[in-house]
C-alpha cells in the first residue's frame, strides 16, 4: 500500500475549508431569509410605488435586510500577521 502525500492537507488549508463550509452556509441562510423575508417587502414596495404613481417606500424593505444581516453576519475576514 502506498501513500499519496498529494492528497494531504496542512492545518491552514484545513482551516480555509472550515471557513469557507461556515461562510456557505451563512451566505446560504442568508439568500434564504431574503427570498422570504425581505424580499416580499420590497416586491410591495415596488408595486404599491408604481399603482399610486409614487416613489417606492423601501423603509420596511431596509430594515428588514439590516435585520437579516445582524441575525446571520459575516465572519471576521483573517488578516494576516506580519513578522
Amino acid at each position: 500500500m502506498n501513500i499519496d502525500f498529494s492528497q494531504l492537507k496542512t492545518a491552514e488549508q484545513l482551516q480555509a475549508d472550515k471557513e469557507r463550509v461556515e461562510l456557505d452556509g451563512i451566505l446560504a441562510t442568508r439568500r434564504a431569509a431574503y427570498l422570504s423575508e425581505s424580499d416580499p417587502l420590497r416586491l410591495e414596495a415596488d408595486y404599491d410605488g408604481l399603482s399610486q404613481g409614487n416613489a417606492p417606500d423601501y423603509t420596511a424593505w431596509l430594515a428588514s435586510v439590516a435585520d437579516i444581516k445582524k441575525r446571520f453576519p459575516l465572519p471576521k475576514a483573517v488578516v494576516p500577521t506580519k513578522d
